[in-house]
């Protein structure tokens, strides 16, 4: 107990000097860590908003226009059994925009999540695994903040993955969650947003795994108290390449790329460059 309350401190600490900006609850695959085992993951990540969608099309912003935002992900977890874990995300994000007439930046902690994964099926012999996930995002983001850090509402989300090995080197994943958002301070009730994910890896080698995800996004529109709306449905398709390579026993090195296939309404980036690290270890 006294190691894990130790350990608790320390990643309070880390995790509020480098870490995230918009964390999500699907990442990693159905397996479930050994029960008293530790996750530490970090991910850095670069978007650049240059495109708008106006008159049923995508077009380049104007020059003056742009929006960027980077910084870490963070999260850290503990296996309280072989099936259930529970996670705690912290999030910094480093933000700046730029109009005609204002150029401003942002920089701060998130929406703090609060997250658990439950394994319904283990992943065992026969390589297939099934596991829920929920998360509760407390709405610790300043919203005041230009551009804002968050949006000041409280969500919840549940979610699910499935992973199937095949032929010994393929794996695929199913993964969707669905978030629930709740109302501002202003009275704006924010959309619900529904994520759909595809993924497959190939076992290249002993430590190196390339992988192809697809992911479908979907934002409902934003509503004010008497009905109206503030901001239109807006949908996403993104694929992403990437590897995994493993130079040693718990560590993981994961870079991908993420490139927009299209959608409707809103901005989009043109390229989005991530770097994951993982970490899993025993007490």
């Amino acid at each position: 107990m006294k190691r894990l309350t130790v350990f608790l401190m320390a990643v309070f600490i880390f995790a509020a000097l480098i870490a995230p900006a918009r964390s999500q609850i699907l990442w990693r695959g159905a397996k479930t860590m050994k029960q008293g085992s530790f996750i530490a993951m970090g991910e850095w990540y670069y978007t650049d908003f240059t495109r708008q969608y106006i008159n049923d099309e995508w077009n380049d912003l104007p020059e003056g226009n742009s929006q960027t935002c980077w910084g870490f992900e963070t999260m850290f977890g503990y296996a309280i059994t072989d099936r259930l874990e529970g996670h705690l995300h912290l999030p910094i994000a480093f933000k700046s925009k730029e109009t005609p007439t204002s150029d401003n930046s942002s920089s701060g902690i998130g929406d703090i999540y609060l997250k658990g994964r439950y394994g319904v099926l283990p992943w065992a012999k026969d390589k297939h695994g099934l596991t829920l996930t929920g998360a509760l995002r407390l709405g610790t983001g300043d919203d005041e903040a230009s551009p804002a850090l968050g949006d000041g509402t409280t969500d919840f989300a549940l979610g699910a993955i499935f992973s199937s090995a095949w032929l010994s080197q393929f794996r695929g994943h199913l993964k969707a969650n669905y978030w629930v958002n709740g109302e501002t301070d202003d009275d704006v009730s924010i959309g619900n947003q529904l994520k759909v994910l595809g993924k497959i890896d190939y076992n290249l080698s002993p430590g190196v795994m390339p992988f192809l995800t697809y992911i479908y996004k979907s934002q409902a529109e934003s509503e004010f108290s008497d009905g109206s709306t503030c901001n239109p449905e807006t949908i996403r398709h993104y694929v992403v390449f990437g590897g995994v390579w493993k130079p040693k026993k718990g560590l993981s090195v994961r870079p991908k790329v993420v490139l927009p296939l299209g959608g409707e309404n809103g901005r989009n980036f043109s390229i989005k460059p991530v770097l994951d690290l993982w970490y899993v270890f025993g007490i």
